[in-house]
């Protein structure tokens, strides 16, 4: 793309980001844009709105549902329009095309065209949380960002995504994730950190949220007051932190700086945090998190979704209908109920009876739907958008396709190599072992003698076995090889293959703690994605057509944060075959702290 194609923001990025990616110099943090102000708001509109609003009308406000299937039918008119809720969530079973979910976007919000317009929300966080996934940037991921170190590119990634996620038809992302990834075993945070270091994850947020909100989308940042240090996931039971009082609020310190920011909306987290509470209640229902943490000591006056009610962490103790009084109750403004069509009715039967009998306080209810309206009416979701055709027609911004692949060529991060291991040479026989084909898409574009054995990301027990020796197979055949890690179950396939004696290169597109296990490759990348733009990115630097400006966003036991290495040189040298003989070199100890 030329460079004057490029708007503003994305040609300083152009000019800066990508020129160091491709000289395989780390980019430092360039000055993030401005913040520029939210909307004004009526206040008097708002009070007129919820004067005509029925208590029956207010619990719907307060509820975000989810639904199955990707189109309106009566069961779905029922709900939306039925309870007059105040905003539904769509996932990955709701989309299976861009011009679909824009249809049933339009749909959803005609169903309340003559009432207060739905939030319509998803969860679109890039890496590995993807529910739109054509006509949209496919961003890498929180932990591919934190690598770049850019906050430029972070807010860019924030800008195009929410442009490309409103021209479809949302206006509400369930995004970003803030949590500072403490727990290397952290079984439901991982990559979806933008790392491990308080301050990376709190000026990354700030940027992203900033461009996302600039483009209009409503953003709820998650997950409040963090989830990072834990080692349970809340989907099954409750994680409880174990940290003191002022541990869990350092560990806060990103929510507080995006909040100075003017961030819409916040999403709590299941967890019990007895060292600033006294007692194993989750925050989602803890008065002391939400109403003293939070709105009192923070200042936060904006709006607290909570996340799913339905999970095991907190239906096991308290039931879902219980929880959503307990969280209305203890400030939270919305309840998010995606699944099960009775326990939307349990929770909507539940806030009812609580508010007849005054154990929702009818303040308390208001206080909740006033916020509620304040955000819509910020973010636009009076005004009409334009016609479905004519959105579904106009191109994505100029810039927005290129921002996923500014971010994975910066985040390219070598974490160790052997002499003479990279780049490989076009002309060698390359095995490729992945559970993602995009990646030996990407070799095979690049060079002819490439052969790819596609793995399960998954694969059961009874598989592995047979795994281990297609593996082999394939690396007899090969001068190199190259494996693909997502998860653990790929690590006993690099063994496999550097067993046969030919040189292994790693490509870890998910978790950066695993590459610690892989001793026996020669060059180990680390790209934090499996997404098209990462793999095409690790394709690139194993070739030695960029460098490898990235640095780790988080500690491993012998690498620290900010490790990363860089190539000196890409001639390849022709002794042995599928190597070359350019040395690489450790990045100084300034650029490995930025």
């Amino acid at each position: 793309m030329p460079v004057r194609s490029l708007p503003p923001v994305l040609l300083l990025v152009f000019l800066g980001t990508w020129a160091s990616a491709l000289a395989s110099t780390p980019a430092g943090p360039p000055p993030a844009p401005p913040p520029s102000p939210s909307a004004p708001v009526d206040l008097d509109r708002v009070e007129a709105l919820l004067s005509h609003l029925s208590l029956e009308d207010r619990i719907g406000q307060v509820m975000m549902v989810g639904f199955r299937g990707t189109v309106l039918d009566e069961e779905v008119e029922s709900l939306v329009r039925g309870r007059r809720v105040g905003g539904v969530c769509l996932f990955k079973h709701n989309i299976h095309s861009a011009r679909q979910v824009a249809r049933l976007n339009d749909g959803l919000r005609r169903l309340l065209a003559d009432h207060i317009p739905p939030f319509v929300a998803l969860d679109q966080e890039g890496g590995n949380v993807v529910r739109v996934s054509d006509q949209v940037v496919r961003l890498p991921g929180n932990m591919a960002l934190g690598a770049t170190r850019s906050t430029e590119l972070a807010y860019a990634a924030g800008r195009a995504q929410g442009e490309d996620l409103r021209r479809l038809g949302f206006n509400m992302n369930l995004a970003p994730v803030l949590d500072v990834n403490l727990n290397p075993h952290n079984p439901v945070i991982g990559i979806r950190s933008y790392g491990d270091s308080v301050s990376l994850v709190s000026e990354m947020g700030r940027a992203f949220a900033r461009g996302q909100q600039e483009a209009g989308l409503v953003t709820v940042a998650k997950h409040f007051p963090g989830h990072g240090s834990t080692s349970t996931d809340s989907h099954e039971v409750l994680p409880v932190m174990r940290e003191t009082r002022e541990e869990v609020l350092t560990q806060m310190e990103p929510f507080r700086a995006v909040l100075q920011e003017g961030l819409d909306g916040l999403m709590t987290a299941h967890v019990a945090i007895p060292g600033l509470t006294g007692d194993s209640v989750p925050a989602t229902l803890s008065p002391q998190v939400l109403e003293g943490l939070l709105r009192r000591d923070l200042g936060f006056d904006g709006l607290v979704l909570t996340d799913e009610l339905e999970m095991e962490a907190i239906v096991q103790r308290y039931g879902v209908g219980r929880a959503a009084v307990l969280a209305m109750k203890a400030g939270a403004d919305m309840v998010l109920v995606p699944w099960r069509p009775e326990k939307k009715t349990e929770v909507y039967e539940a806030l009812l009876d609580a508010a007849h009998e005054g154990e929702l306080p009818p303040e308390r209810l208001e206080q909740a739907v006033r916020r509620i309206l304040i955000a819509k009416l910020r973010r636009g979701l009076f005004e009409a958008p334009p016609l479905l055709e004519e959105r579904l027609a106009a191109p994505p911004p100029p810039g927005n396709d290129e921002v996923a692949h500014l971010i994975a060529r910066a985040s390219v991060t070598l974490l160790r190599t052997k002499e003479g291991a990279l780049p490989l040479s076009r002309e060698a026989r390359i095995a490729v072992i992945t559970a993602e084909p995009s990646l030996g898409e990407a070799l095979a574009t690049r060079a002819p003698r490439v052969t790819q054995l596609t793995v399960p990301a998954y694969p059961s027990p009874s598989r592995r076995a047979a795994l281990r020796r297609q593996a082999r197979k394939a690396a007899l055949q090969a001068d190199v090889v190259v494996v693909g890690v997502i998860n653990a179950r790929q690590l006993e396939l690099v063994t496999a293959a550097a067993a046969t004696g030919r040189p292994v290169a790693v490509v870890s597109m998910g978790l950066p703690y695993l590459t610690e296990q892989v001793v026996e490759a020669r060059a180990v990348l680390a790209v934090y994605s499996y997404q098209p733009a990462a793999t095409d990115a690790a394709a690139a630097a194993l070739f030695g057509e960029i460098g490898t400006p990235g640095r780790l966003p988080v500690n491993l036991r012998e690498l620290h944060f900010g490790h990363g290495l860089e190539l000196t040189g890409r001639k390849q040298a022709a002794a042995t075959p599928g190597l070359s003989s350019s040395p690489a070199s450790p990045s100084s100890s300034q650029e490995a702290g930025r």
